[in-house]
């Protein structure tokens, strides 16, 4: 079951891959770079409080932001310079990651250090939160919600019953439907047809 949540996470990012390169979905850089860092914070972190197969999706919510970043970089060539809430992103990104290199012999104490990474992810999330409620036009749900449900498959790829092995999928699913709500909400009032969803 890992692996299928793995395959669903990484297939999301295929048609948001798509569309930043035909410019039909803006996304902000300075943002997926925050993920990407993140993204490889919450993989190392997740690893070493012992998710086992539920793994597969963390390893693409740090490759995929990385793609994105680059795409949008190349596509838009617009990097805007860090907000506040994003530099404490950062800070908490890398505070994850130092906190990682200590405590990862310690599957006691290295969930302290994805706890970190998940606060860093809630940092980056509102941003884009606000930017979907307020630009619905400019970012397409479907990819959002193929996402949340690879997540929410990696529930059922849980061995060990712990709180930071709950806490990643269950957190991811519902940001990215918190993300993908406004995004559809606008295309079934102006009754948007299906292929301007994806």
């Amino acid at each position: 079951m890992g692996a299928w949540s793995g395959g669903l996470v990484f297939l999301s990012i295929v048609p948001y891959a798509i569309r930043t390169y035909e410019g039909k979905i803006q996304p902000v850089p300075t943002t997926w770079s925050l993920w990407s860092l993140i993204g490889l914070a919450v993989l190392l972190t997740y690893r070493s409080s012992g998710a086992e197969a539920n793994v597969w999706p963390a390893v693409f919510g740090f490759t995929n932001p990385t793609l994105i970043t680059i795409l949008s970089v190349w596509r838009n060539g617009k990097w805007k310079k860090p907000r506040l809430s994003e530099r404490f992103c950062f800070l908490f990104g890398v505070l994850s990651l130092a906190m990682w290199v200590f405590l990862r012999q310690n599957p006691n104490l290295a969930p302290y250090a994805l706890y970190v990474a998940l606060a860093a992810d809630v940092c980056a999330a509102v941003p884009t939160i606000v930017f979907v409620w307020t630009e619905p036009d400019r970012d397409r749900p479907l990819a959002w919600v193929i996402f949340a449900m690879g997540y929410f498959l990696a529930v059922f790829a849980i061995q060990q019953d712990t709180l930071a092995n709950w806490i990643v999928p269950l957190y991811m699913t519902l940001v990215a439907l918190v993300v993908a709500f406004p995004l559809a909400l606008y295309r079934l009032r102006r009754g948007v047809p299906l292929k301007h969803w994806a």
